[in-house]
């Protein structure tokens, strides 16, 4: 059995340009659920207030059956998570250091909730560390991880015998997900790679939105999945009204423009960071492009502040990063980089 975990309200949110407005995302969720998705990563409740709420109204409202909230592998994000009643879905620091650390705090999000799912990342250049730590995370009792290619860089030959290594490692143990980028237009191959070597669920997002260039779409996954035999039970009906919605917001927000700067390779978006979590780590993504929404964070704000001269104490920062988000969420865009120095001389 493959499952299609849908992305789209935290992934899609990092595609550059995009922002919802909360009555957005409930919308998305709604026609999701309606579609016959039961599984989704609705947001990342540490890093604003607004992703709380969201998480907590599309729970309270019963949208979708299994709804995940995304963290650091620390307590604090864990707590934050647990506090919306949503599952937990880490990540790793993109820094394998202090991994004895990470483990224990998994370990702590295990405890608190057995469908815990944990992401290894930039799997490309790690790969004998990940299968290491693979290794750690099934004598912890993990029942599930996500292997996911963060870069964009890996080929259909590297995800079979990645995906084949580490089910020979874990026996069988541990549900494997895969999460592949499509900076070079390889997302969905790969995962069908990784399916047929057994991999049993892939992340997913309507149109495929999400940092840079976004990953495998929601609906070519799924009508690739269906041709090759395998039986998922979504609603093609509500799959076309879920496209027909998103579709509008993006046209609305963007114009069409946003899926010529969403080609792979060539586009735009896959020179553009959004999430707060990747500026803080330059010797991993070099995108020197950005795009400002609820997901930025202070080094991506500062990385913007530095190229026009602009220097804040730690206080004003903190103040304009709160400003930025409550901006992108109350209205539904990005900002723009001037938008971001008017606000810099307002705090």
């Amino acid at each position: 059995m493959v499952q299609l975990i849908d992305d789209t309200l935290r992934e899609g949110l990092q595609s550059p340009g995009i922002s919802f407005k909360m009555e957005e995302k409930l919308k998305i969720a709604d026609l999701l659920g309606k579609s016959g998705i039961e599984n989704a990563i609705v947001s990342y409740p540490s890093a604003h207030w607004s992703e709380k709420k969201i998480t907590e109204e599309i729970i309270d409202k019963k949208l979708i059956k299994n709804t995940y909230g995304l963290g650091r592998a620390i307590k604090k994000d864990i707590d934050e998570i647990l506090s919306t009643g949503a599952h937990i879905a880490l990540h790793l620091p993109f820094k394998y250091n202090n991994i004895d650390s990470v483990i224990e705090d998994i370990k702590y999000a295990i405890k608190k909730d057995e469908l815990t799912s944990v992401a290894l990342v930039d799997i490309v250049a790690n790969k004998s560390l990940i299968i290491d730590i693979l290794k750690k995370l099934n004598e912890i009792g993990l029942k599930k991880v996500q292997l996911p290619d963060t870069t964009g860089n890996a080929n259909p030959k590297f995800m079979r015998n990645l995906i084949k290594e580490a089910i020979e490692s874990l026996k069988n143990n541990i549900d494997i997900e895969v999460h592949c980028h499509n900076d070079y237009g390889l997302a969905v191959t790969n995962c069908l790679a990784a399916i047929e070597e057994g991999a049993s669920s892939v992340s997913v997002t309507v149109y495929g939105i999400g940092e840079r260039n976004g990953i495998a779409d929601l609906y070519v996954m799924y009508n690739a999945l269906k041709e090759e035999g395998y039986k998922l039970d979504l609603s093609e009906e509500g799959l076309q009204n879920l496209y027909k919605y998103v579709g509008e917001l993006i046209l609305n927000k963007i114009g069409y423009k946003f899926f010529y700067y969403n080609f792979p390779i060539v586009g735009m978006n896959t020179k553009t960071m959004t999430a707060g979590t990747h500026a803080s780590f330059t010797t991993v993504f070099t995108q020197e492009l950005f795009s400002v929404n609820v997901y930025a964070g202070k080094s991506l704000i500062k990385k913007i502040l530095e190229k026009y001269g602009v220097n804040l104490s730690e206080e004003k920062l903190t103040k304009l990063v709160n400003l930025v988000k409550d901006i992108s969420v109350n209205e539904g865009r990005a900002l723009t980089y001037n938008e971001v120095l008017k606000l810099s001389k307002e705090v």
